[in-house]
C-alpha cells in the first residue's frame, strides 16, 4: 500500500514538474517573441533639438512608439546635414525636411516620399528692426539683405519677390551668417528669418522688429515634414504605419498639454531657455493646427509649390505630385 502511495507521489512531482517546466519555456517564447516584435528606427531631424520638433520627443517620452513596438532613435539636424541624404543612405528610416526640398529630390530621381506634413504653412519671414521702416516687400528695393541660400527660406523668398514683380537686381543680397549681430549691428537692413524663433531673441534682447510674412501674401508653402523612402515603405509597411500614427499622436498631447511637452523638449536639449521655446512652440500651433487634421496634406498645396519651383528655375522638369506624398499611412 505504502509503495502504491510513493507510487502516486512521484507521478504528481513528475506532472507538477512538466507543468512548471512547460511554464518557463512558453514564458520564454513569449519573451523572445516580444523581443523580435521591438524594431530598432531613427529620426534625422531638420534642425538642432528644439520646440520645432516637440512631437517627436513627447512620442518617445510617453512610451507611443515603444506601444506599438518600436524602438526609436531621435538624431538631430544641423547646418552641414541633409536628412534627405542620411535617410536614402540607410543612417536614419525617417527624417524632416522642408516640402519643397521632397519635390526638389524626386526630380533628381531620389524615390522619397511625404508622409505626414507638421508645419502646414512656412514660419520663413523677413526680419529688420523697426527704425528701418521696412514694412512691405518693396521696401526692400536699395536695402541689403541677409539671405541663407540653397534652402526652402530662399524657395519662399524667391517666390515672394516673384509674386510681387521685385526685381532680385534691385536688392544687395549677401549671405547670412549665423545668429543675429548683422542685423542688430546694423551691417545688414533686413534678413531672413523664422517668425516662430528669432523674434523671441530678438525681442528679449530689447529690439523691436518688423516682420514681413510671405504666406500674408500668397506664398502656400509647407514646411517641415516627415518623410521615408519608397523601399522603406514597400518593405516595412506596419513600421511606417506606426511610427507616422505615434508621431502624430505626440503631436496631439504636446498642444493637449504645452508645460509637458517643453518639460520633453528641455530632456532632449537642456541648453535651451525654457521661456523661449513656450513662446516657439505657442507661434507654431496656428502653423501646425491651423488647417485642418495633423497630418493630412492636400494635392493642390503641393502642386502649387511644385509650380513655384518651375517658375523660379529650381526645377527643370515637373515629377508626378501623386508620387511625391501620401496621406495613407495618417488615422
Amino acid at each position: 500500500m505504502l509503495n502504491v502511495k510513493k507510487i502516486i507521489i512521484i507521478i504528481i512531482f513528475v506532472v507538477l514538474a512538466f507543468i512548471v517546466l512547460f511554464a518557463f519555456k512558453n514564458k520564454s517564447i513569449i519573451s523572445n517573441k516580444n523581443v523580435e516584435e521591438i524594431k530598432k528606427v531613427s529620426l534625422r531631424l531638420k534642425w538642432l533639438d528644439q520646440a520645432q520638433f516637440a512631437g517627436f520627443y513627447v512620442a518617445k517620452e510617453k512610451g507611443l512608439y515603444k506601444k506599438d513596438g518600436l524602438e526609436v532613435t531621435i538624431n538631430p539636424g544641423g547646418p552641414e546635414i541633409s536628412p534627405i541624404q542620411m535617410v536614402v543612405s540607410k543612417v536614419n528610416n525617417f527624417g524632416i525636411t522642408g516640402a519643397d526640398q521632397i519635390i526638389l529630390a524626386r526630380e533628381k530621381g531620389i524615390p522619397v516620399v511625404a508622409l505626414a506634413v507638421i508645419y502646414k504653412d512656412t514660419p520663413v519671414a523677413i526680419g529688420s528692426l523697426k527704425k528701418n521702416n521696412i514694412t512691405s516687400p518693396k521696401d526692400l528695393e536699395g536695402k541689403k539683405m541677409g539671405l541663407i541660400y540653397g534652402r526652402d527660406e530662399e524657395t519662399v523668398y524667391r517666390a515672394l519677390l516673384a509674386k510681387e514683380k521685385i526685381n532680385p537686381k534691385s536688392i544687395n543680397e549677401v549671405a547670412l551668417l549665423a545668429g543675429l549681430s548683422q542685423l542688430t549691428t546694423g551691417a545688414i537692413d533686413a534678413q531672413i528669418l523664422y517668425e516662430i524663433n528669432e523674434p523671441i531673441l530678438l525681442a528679449q534682447e530689447g529690439f523691436e522688429i518688423n516682420l514681413i510674412k510671405p504666406r500674408d501674401y500668397g506664398i502656400k508653402f509647407y514646411a517641415d515634414v516627415l518623410f521615408t523612402t519608397e523601399d522603406m515603405i514597400q518593405n516595412n509597411p506596419e513600421e511606417v504605419k506606426n511610427f507616422v500614427q505615434a508621431s502624430l499622436e505626440g503631436w496631439k498631447l504636446v498642444f493637449e498639454n504645452p508645460e509637458s511637452a517643453i518639460d520633453a523638449v528641455l530632456s532632449a536639449n537642456n541648453s535651451l531657455d525654457r521661456n523661449h521655446q513656450t513662446k516657439f512652440l505657442e507661434l507654431s500651433k496656428p502653423l501646425i493646427t491651423g488647417y485642418g487634421k495633423i497630418g493630412y496634406s492636400d494635392k493642390e498645396v503641393w502642386q502649387e509649390m511644385q509650380n513655384t519651383l518651375l517658375n523660379q528655375g529650381l526645377l527643370k522638369n515637373p515629377v508626378d505630385i501623386d508620387k511625391t506624398f501620401t496621406n495613407n499611412y495618417l488615422k
